[in-house]
């Protein structure tokens, strides 16, 4: 009997020891399972995210599809409208207080530009001036241009980087005055003295000229008829230097600097190619914030005399002036103030029309102030009160003092 307990515990003792054994082994295949598991999860994700991988790169191809497509209709377009016609233009009407007008009203000149783009490089460009019972083609060139897109009429030419080649009638980049001599563009009504008298109201001519910019350098040269008398030729440049400019940045006039230093040099030849005239010019501008400083002073030496019509002479035709101005613009209303001087060499002046009379001139100093308002780009007006002070010549249509309201209408 007691052989069989025996047997019994020992049999109970061999059966616990296999549940703990069983029980251990349970233990240790857990963490291979749970590996095995887990293994199978982040092969299933791995699997999953190169599916989107593979989404998204078809995504990006078709993107990619779509762009080029775009781009080619942009190039397409772009040379569909590289033969472009553009017309603006534009005429004033001024009202003013007379001493020697016959009347108070004026229309002033209706301007019409036209600018025909060719391709890439070439436009022709050209501007109508009605003026009175008078018409006459103001400007007209074949432009030739690389780096660059704007070609300007009139008015300010380094708009932006590249350089032009023109043939035709153009105005003569001389001094600064030359950018304001439409209208739209001259902030104040009468044009100063330096332009008025030294440059006969602006100098224009026919020949060939070539511009552009380089560095922290415009610049522009010109060969044309002559630009004083009925035979010979001129030559010129003029030169502006930019010193705040960063050469390596795409110029245009948002980016200018505030900060310009230009020189101009004429020489006029007769037909023998001998020295006539021979102008000079020195001008300044000076951008800050709402303010606006412009400086010009011009010198004209001439080897021709003034002959009086009864004989004589008034003297050797050189003369100089300068001009200042101070513009204060508060967008769309600006003030401006200037001041200028005209020293002539000669006493007398010939008239235009009757060569047998003559009128005695002197020094003149001329202060304008006025407000300019820009009601929208294709209005503004402007108001000016001009004095000579106590200086005046017996010019009939000289006016010492006079006050003018003008309105200049766009196109």
């Amino acid at each position: 009997m007691n052989s069989r307990i025996v047997l019994k515990k020992s049999l109970a003792g061999q059966s616990g020891h296999h549940y703990l054994l069983i029980v251990l082994l349970l233990l240790l295949s857990y963490p291979f399972s749970v590996f095995s598991a887990n293994k199978d999860a982040d092969i299933e994700l791995i699997k999953s995210l190169e599916n989107q991988l593979k989404h998204q790169q078809n995504q990006i191809d078709k993107l990619k599809q779509n762009i080029s497509a775009l781009d080619k209709q942009k190039d397409s377009s772009q040379y569909d409208s590289a033969n472009t016609l553009d017309l603006e233009g534009f005429f004033d009407v001024t009202a003013h207080t007379t001493d020697n007008a016959e009347h108070p009203f004026d229309l002033g000149g209706l301007e019409l530009d036209i600018q025909f783009n060719h391709g890439e490089n070439f436009a022709v460009s050209t501007a109508l001036v009605w003026e009175g019972d008078a018409a006459e083609v103001a400007v007209a060139v074949l432009d030739y241009h690389v780096g660059a897109h704007d070609v300007p009429t009139r008015g300010r030419l380094f708009g932006e980087s590249g350089y032009h080649i023109q043939f035709g009638r153009f105005d003569i980049p001389f001094g600064i005055d030359y950018e304001f001599f439409g209208a739209p563009d001259r902030p104040n009504i009468s044009a100063p003295l330096t332009t008025q008298r030294i440059q006969n109201d602006g100098l224009g001519g026919d020949g060939i000229r070539a511009y552009g910019t380089w560095t922290q350098l415009d610049y522009a040269v010109y060969w044309t008829n002559s630009l004083f008398e009925d035979n010979g030729t001129s030559v010129g440049t003029r030169i502006g230097f930019f010193p705040a400019r960063d050469p390596y940045s795409v110029h245009n006039r948002e980016s200018q600097s505030d900060f310009i230093i230009g020189y101009s040099y004429l020489y006029d030849m007769d037909s023998d190619e001998e020295r006539r005239n021979e102008l000079q010019a020195l001008d300044i501008t000076f951008r800050y914030g709402i303010t606006e400083f412009i400086f010009e002073y011009i010198i004209l030496d001439s080897i021709n005399t003034i002959s009086l019509p009864l004989g004589g002479s008034a003297g050797p035709a050189d003369e100089e002036g300068y001009n200042v101005r101070v513009l204060l613009d508060f967008d769309p209303l600006a003030f401006y103030l200037g001041y200028g001087e005209w020293t002539p060499e000669f006493t007398a002046v010939i008239d235009e029309e009757d060569p047998l009379v003559s009128y005695s001139v002197d020094e003149l100093n001329r202060a304008t102030f006025g407000i300019r308002y820009i009601y929208d780009d294709y209005l503004q007006v402007k108001l000016e009160y001009l004095s000579h002070m106590d200086t005046e010549t017996a010019e009939p249509d000289f006016e010492k003092r006079i006050l003018t309201f003008q309105m200049v209408a766009s196109f």
